[in-house]
Parts: C-alpha cells; sequence; structure tokens
C-alpha cells in the first residue's frame, strides 16, 4: 500500500480502497473509540455478517481498547509521541521519504 493510501486509511478510511471487511472493522473502532457506551449487539453481529469469527472480534476490540487506554494514559500525563529517525535503509523499504514522515496524519497535527 503506498504511503498516500496510509494517510488516507489513517484520516480518512471512508474514502480509502478497501474492502468490506476492512471497513467493517474501521466502522466498529471508530464507534468503540468514540462513543463505547453505544456500541451494540448488533455492531459485533455486523462483524460476524462482514467474515469475522467471534476470536478475530475479541482481538480487534482488545486492540482498539488497548491503543485506547494507552493514548488516554499519555494525554493525561502530557506524553508527547516520540519522533524517531528511521535509518535511510528503512525508508526505502517501505518507499517513503523522511519528508512524508514528518507530515502529521492528524487533523490536530500532533
Amino acid at each position: 500500500m503506498a504511503v498516500e493510501e496510509v494517510a488516507k486509511v489513517i484520516s480518512t478510511w471512508r474514502e480509502a480502497d478497501l474492502d468490506d471487511q476492512e471497513k467493517a472493522m474501521l466502522a466498529f473502532t471508530e464507534k468503540f473509540t468514540l462513543t463505547p457506551s453505544q456500541v451494540t449487539d448488533a455492531d459485533i453481529e455486523a462483524l460476524r455478517q462482514a467474515g469475522f469469527t467471534d476470536e478475530e472480534i475479541l482481538s480487534i476490540g482488545l486492540g482498539a481498547g488497548y491503543r485506547n487506554w494507552v493514548d488516554r494514559i499519555a494525554d493525561l500525563l502530557g506524553v508527547e509521541e516520540e519522533k524517531f529517525d528511521y535509518p535511510v535503509e528503512i525508508l526505502k523499504a517501505f518507499g517513503v521519504t523522511r519528508k512524508q514522515l514528518q507530515t502529521s496524519l492528524y487533523e490536530d497535527d500532533r
């Protein structure tokens, strides 16, 4: 996947070239992240209908929940994300430049 497409998935996933299963997963994790008290059995069933097993649904929830927890604790403590200077070989392997890495994928320009 090209850097531009990865950026689109992160910032505006509904416009990215994703399959139905990926879109179902992202819709669920977005709802789970932004309005967790509104997640219902219907949301879980939508993941099943998209082809996910109960074990995969648990993994999706655990992954999203863990990331949400880490982000909230970092926000609480005022921790800034570390900017890592990747070696040139890694950048070449992924087909990206340092300038592309410096571009924020977040609307609030974290």
